[in-house]
């Protein structure tokens, strides 16, 4: 799904909402990688916030669920209790 997605849905989407898919789908590549960095962790910390709110644009309301606003805390995790 991580790479798929970035692949499978360029042809068929408008820039402006392919976009902050990929990203999304780049943000869990990144956050599931064997190495973590508290700097690149940082990023992601800010990142996602960005992603989710451009995701908000496109998506209807009833999308955004607990389940995806779990995403926000996902890069301190590994920060405070290490990589699982």
């Amino acid at each position: 799904m991580q790479r798929v997605l970035q692949v499978g849905v360029r042809k068929h989407l408008k820039k402006h909402i392919y976009g902050p898919l990929v990203k999304l789908s780049s943000f869990f590549q990144q956050i599931c990688t064997k190495t973590l960095f508290v700097y690149d962790l940082d990023k992601l910390e800010e990142d996602i916030i960005i992603i989710l709110c451009k995701l908000e644009k496109i998506f209807p309301p009833a999308f955004f669920v607990p389940m995806v606003h779990l995403t926000v805390h996902l890069p301190r995790e590994p920060k405070l209790a290490g990589p699982v």
